[in-house]
């Protein structure tokens, strides 16, 4: 059993990871809010320790650290979580700038501690299908694959808490940031490779808070696609595999739960429900910190996830194919 610290208390953390700690045996020891209230609350909810401040919260007695505080902050609040002896698992995107995620890497590996990233599809049972099915050969020499996830949010409404998302150096993005980035772990995952070049396009024209981002990479032989949007509805939110020998697709993939089903060459051969990928996550982490093998996405794969995104900006504003 591991003791958690929370860094941040907005809905993701409250909604979704908090529950799943708990739910996966593990207890929550400290929050930290910059809202009194939010935190008491959570205090009083958890059982735990509220803070206001980072240093206080810091200095508590907890093995690990889960940080979903705004893109812009992730940085900070994971390099003083490290230095102060935490284990950390931090939600995407790990960080706005590829330089300071690789700082992080350096610093987790420094201290001897485990730096993980919340890519949570990795624990969806599909994705598992998905990789055997390339690893064992059934598909033949792989072509491409395909990743979408799109919804329209065009009228959403933002409150004090969320107001970020709409500011370019805070967010660091549009729909990449809130969908494209589990798109791009979850091809790397799935082929188990590293692109090697990359290009994307950016629309509005010119925004860097944009509404729907196409991104390619090239994986040696293999072509990789993957789209999110925030104006499109209708979307399976679908993962394709195209080989040789035949084409595997998992369609409603990504998504915050399981609810699935893969289709091969067109038919229907398994449905997915139920089960929480989060609380898998979070006994992956615990995998990991205790030294096990784990499909959890460390530090190097969040790294990767930000050089790609990085990239792909690059290559919409200059019209430039990017090398990673």
């Amino acid at each position: 059993m591991m003791k958690f610290g929370i860094i941040s208390l907005g809905n993701h953390a409250r909604n979704r990871a908090m529950p799943a700690i708990v739910g996966a045996g593990h207890v929550i020891s400290d929050v930290l809010s910059r809202n009194p209230e939010k935190a008491r609350e959570a205090g009083r909810k958890y059982s735990a320790r509220a803070h206001t401040d980072l240093d206080s919260f810091l200095a508590s007695d907890f093995d690990a650290a889960y940080i979903s505080s705004p893109n812009f902050l992730h940085y900070e609040h994971a390099k003083r979580a490290l230095e102060a002896g935490k284990h950390v698992l931090l939600e995407k995107q790990m960080t706005l700038d590829s330089g300071e995620a690789a700082t992080l890497v350096r610093l987790a590996a420094e201290r001897r501690l485990k730096l993980a990233v919340g890519f949570h599809l990795r624990f969806h049972p599909a994705v598992a299908d998905m990789r055997e099915l390339i690893r064992s050969g059934e598909l033949g020499d792989i072509t491409s694959i395909t990743g979408m996830w799109a919804y329209n949010t065009l009228n959403r409404q933002y409150d004090q808490d969320s107001i970020w998302w709409q500011e370019d150096a805070k967010a660091g993005g549009g729909s990449v940031m809130g969908t494209g980035v589990h798109v791009i772990d979850s091809l790397n995952f799935v082929l188990g490779k590293q692109p090697v070049s990359v290009s994307g396009i950016r629309l509005p024209e010119g925004r860097r808070i944009e509404l729907f981002e196409h991104i390619t990479m090239r994986y040696g032989g293999v072509a990789g696609i993957a789209v999110s949007s925030r104006c499109n509805s209708g979307s399976s939110n679908s993962m394709t595999v195209y080989g040789s020998n035949g084409t595997a697709e998992a369609r409603g993939l990504f998504s915050t739960s399981v609810d699935a089903s893969l289709y091969r060459d067109g038919r229907k051969v398994r449905d997915y429900s139920g089960g929480n990928m989060y609380e898998v996550e979070i006994d992956g982490f615990a995998t990991l910190v205790e030294g096990g093998e784990s499909s959890i996405a460390l530090g190097s794969d969040g790294e990767l996830v930000v050089r790609i995104v990085n990239a792909a900006e690059k290559s919409d504003r200059e019209g430039v194919i990017v090398s990673i």
